[in-house]
Formats: C-alpha cells, sequence, structure tokens
C-alpha cells in the first residue's frame, strides 16, 4: 500500500516536472509584452484611418461636383424637367431643394471625416504632432475652396446644358487650368530669376483668391439664369 503511495506520489511530481519542463521551453507570454503589441497595432491602425480619412475629404468632393452638374442638365436629359415645370411649385422652391441637397451632402463628408480625424489624431501622440501643424488647416481650406469651385462652375454649365457630362467635366476642369496658369506664372519667374519663395506664395495666395470668386460668379450668373429662363 505505501508502495502504490510512492509510486503515485512520483508520478504526479513526474507529471508536475515535466508540465514545468515544458512550460519553461515554450516560455509563458509577457503581459507588458502583449499589451505593448496591441497598443502599437492601434496605433499603426490609427494613422492608417486618418490617412483614409483625409483622402476620403479630398476625393469626396467629387460628389459635390456631381450634385452641381445634375442639379439642371440632369432634369433636361431624363425629360424631368418638363414634368416638374407643369408642377405648381415655384423656381425658388425648387431652387432651394437643390440647394439642402447640395449643403446637407457637404455637411455630411466634412463632418464624418473631420470626427474620424479629430478622434484617431487624440488617440496617437504621433497623429496628433502631425495633424497640429500650421500646414494643416492650410491643406483642408485648399480641399474647401477646391470643393467651392467645382460646385460653383459644375452648377453654371448645369443651368446652360443638358448634358450632366459636360458641367461635372467643365467643374473638374477649372482648378486645374487655375493651377496651369498660375504654375505658367510661375515658370515665367525662374525664367527672369525672381525670388522663387514669393512666387509661390503668389500661386497660392492667387489660387486661394480666384477659385471662391469663380466659384461665387458661377454660382450666381447660374442661379440668376436658371431662374429667368423661360424654358424648363
Amino acid at each position: 500500500m505505501a508502495r502504490s503511495e510512492r509510486v503515485s506520489s512520483q508520478s504526479t511530481d513526474s507529471d508536475h516536472g515535466g508540465g514545468a519542463t515544458v512550460s519553461a521551453l515554450l516560455g509563458r507570454p509577457d503581459r507588458s509584452l502583449v499589451v505593448k503589441t496591441f497598443a502599437t497595432g492601434i496605433l499603426q491602425a490609427a494613422g492608417v484611418f486618418a490617412g483614409a480619412a483625409f483622402y476620403s475629404l479630398g476625393l469626396s468632393q467629387v460628389t459635390v461636383t456631381l450634385l452641381g452638374g445634375n442639379a439642371f442638365a440632369g432634369e433636361r436629359a431624363d425629360r424631368s424637367a418638363e414634368f416638374i415645370a407643369c408642377l405648381p411649385l415655384p423656381r425658388t422652391r425648387r431652387l432651394s431643394s437643390k440647394l439642402i441637397l447640395a449643403i446637407s451632402a457637404t455637411a455630411l463628408i466634412w463632418g464624418i471625416n473631420l470626427l474620424v480625424l479629430w478622434i484617431l489624431v487624440n488617440l496617437s501622440p504621433e497623429l496628433r504632432s502631425k495633424f497640429n501643424s500650421p500646414d494643416m488647416p492650410l491643406m483642408l481650406s485648399y480641399v474647401a475652396i477646391t470643393g467651392l469651385v467645382f460646385y460653383g462652375v459644375s452648377w453654371l454649365i448645369s443651368s446652360f446644358q443638358s448634358s450632366p457630362t459636360f458641367a461635372v467635366v467643365g467643374g473638374l476642369l477649372t482648378p486645374l487650368l487655375v493651377i496651369m496658369g498660375l504654375n505658367g506664372l510661375n515658370a515665367a519667374a525662374w525664367a527672369t530669376d525672381m525670388d522663387v519663395r514669393s512666387v509661390d506664395r503668389f500661386v497660392g495666395i492667387g489660387y486661394a483668391i480666384i477659385c471662391p470668386i469663380l466659384a461665387i460668379v458661377g454660382f450666381s450668373i447660374g442661379t440668376w439664369y436658371y431662374l429667368t429662363r423661360i424654358e424648363p
């Protein structure tokens, strides 16, 4: 009986020893290392999502262009403008509905992306140092200005055209044409040995001035023509 108990205790000790040996060989995970790895993964994911939100904010300005280009030309293309003209709705009310749609879409685009950026920037100190730089508000203002001229010019062309394609393409090309003209001045400044810094500053300021003017003028003329147009 004593012998059997001795054998049983030896077997138990060997089992514990084997388990300890296996545990020593495999090693137990360090909790601090796991937490550090997890935190590093979260910060890397935050950087990826922050970049995606910023690019989404820039590319979503095309949606604003589509709304402006289809504001009037889309109705003429599918001939729904003729049906709407028969309804007892004043043009000012129809115009306000188009503006409400554009404002709502713009607010949704900017609100969601800026909220995502704000949350991610507060999670990561590295992102906070990048997005708190003086260049970030300037970049966001350029995105807003570009979306504004997209909508204003496409709205203008849509009021005259029956094809939304021409209106959308015209709105998309306008900032590119402005940049090409300003870069032409930049090249001329290089040829005349002018101060490059002052020319670059002039290009940025020129873009920030010309594009809002084009957007306001285009939107105003397009609105006036739509309200005074006899045909639908």
